[in-house]
């Protein structure tokens, strides 16, 4: 019976400090601007539920910068490109709010700094992920490669003798096991490597728990959007240890049947899945 499962919650489960920064500084917004029409470039987090909590209260998301001729736009979590943000700051009818997390920001200091010093830059991340997307824009096109996985790592790194400079970072929702993998190959290499581990220590604190919490539960929920990349990643992570791992976006998606037969439950969520998602799902586990 449901009644008798014995239900954790990770401590790091829901917001991290990145995410809190950006919601409030939202939230702020329409009474600081009350005259002002409010926009988020792209979702400010991924999570769709957030985002449409937003969009009720007049902070919609857009995702073309013609869209942004005057009021205020705010630059999501994840960050923008150099070229956009230049283009933004030069709108004079347009104030720009920054909710870009800091850690991201930190890294995209890092690939122009590392990118200006001449260095080859390799960002461990997704490709397509805006944040890694942002980071791209900040270094020498010709010495900017985004890899995921040690086989993305050029042969000619390891065969250049003491030709290559190499700086190497993270998208800081990556996991903290791939990117060791990563510096365990560069390291053989025949030349100079600077290694900056640009994970969120939130993130890896979040995997680190999850995975304990897998460990000794029957079952995982993972909530938090199918957009976000590091919701995802836990759900990977938590599936290799516990089999009975799921990713669910809200108590909606919950199927009776997979707590059959269990006795603990454990529970984490993604760093842009808030408190009042954690409580829906416990609400409803209680009432199966």
């Amino acid at each position: 019976m449901v009644k008798k499962l014995q239900i954790e919650i990770a401590a790091t489960a829901g917001f991290c400090f990145g995410v809190k920064r950006a919601i409030n500084l939202a939230n702020k917004a329409p009474d600081k601007y009350p005259t002002l029409q409010i926009r988020t470039f792209g979702p400010i987090i991924h999570n769709p539920q957030v985002v449409n909590q937003l969009a009720s209260i007049g902070i919609k998301q857009v995702d073309n910068i013609n869209e942004l001729v005057q009021g205020v736009v705010i630059i999501r979590s994840h960050g923008i490109t150099k070229q956009l943000a230049q283009e933004l700051a030069q709108r004079p009818n347009l104030t720009v709010i920054d909710a870009t997390c800091p850690y991201v920001r930190r890294a995209q200091e890092i690939v122009a700094k590392m990118s200006d010093a001449g260095y080859q830059v390799l960002i461990l991340g997704e490709l397509d992920h805006p944040e890694v997307t942002g980071l791209i824009s900040y270094g020498e096109p010709q010495r900017t490669l985004v890899i995921s996985k040690p086989d993305d790592i050029p042969a000619e790194f390891f065969t250049k003798p003491n030709s290559s400079r190499i700086a190497l970072l993270a998208q800081t929702t990556l996991s903290q096991q791939l990117y060791n993998k990563i510096v365990l190959s560069l390291l053989t290499i025949k030349g100079e490597l600077r290694c900056f581990n640009t994970i969120c220590t939130a993130t890896s604190d979040r995997q680190s728990e999850a995975l304990e919490l897998a460990k000794r539960c029957d079952c995982m929920l993972i909530i938090g959007g199918r957009n976000s990349a590091n919701t995802n990643r836990l759900h990977e992570l938590c599936t290799e240890r516990q089999p009975a791992s799921y990713h669910i976006e809200t108590a909606e998606d919950l199927k009776a049947k997979w707590f059959i037969g269990k006795q603990t439950i454990g529970i984490s969520a993604g760093a842009s899945t808030p408190k009042w998602l954690i409580d829906g799902v416990l609400k409803s586990l209680e009432n199966l």
